[in-house]
């Protein structure tokens, strides 16, 4: 894809994020893959954004597929030396 191509992409999939949204990219790679028409490694992803000034401002602080019960359970029950102080 062209420079062009992947910023009209990426403008279109990414128009909330200009207001200042949250954008997860495994979230966001089929929608990225369908408007190029292709399929896209996370990593070549990454470095397009990279290419178009998108830069990453905050980490992801769970797995999208995550379970937030048994995570906790298992906060609660494990060893004290992966707890905080």
């Amino acid at each position: 894809a062209t420079l062009e191509q992947e910023a009209a992409a990426l403008d279109k999939v990414l128009h909330d994020a200009h207001l200042g949204g949250i954008v997860v990219i495994p979230r966001i790679k089929p929608l990225i893959e369908q408007e190029l028409g292709k399929t896209m490694a996370l990593s070549g992803l990454y470095r397009m954004l990279h290419r178009h000034n998108w830069r990453k401002l905050a980490p992801d602080t769970q797995h999208p597929k995550g379970d937030p019960k048994a995570r906790e359970e298992w906060k609660k029950n494990s060893p004290n030396s992966f707890k905080k102080h």
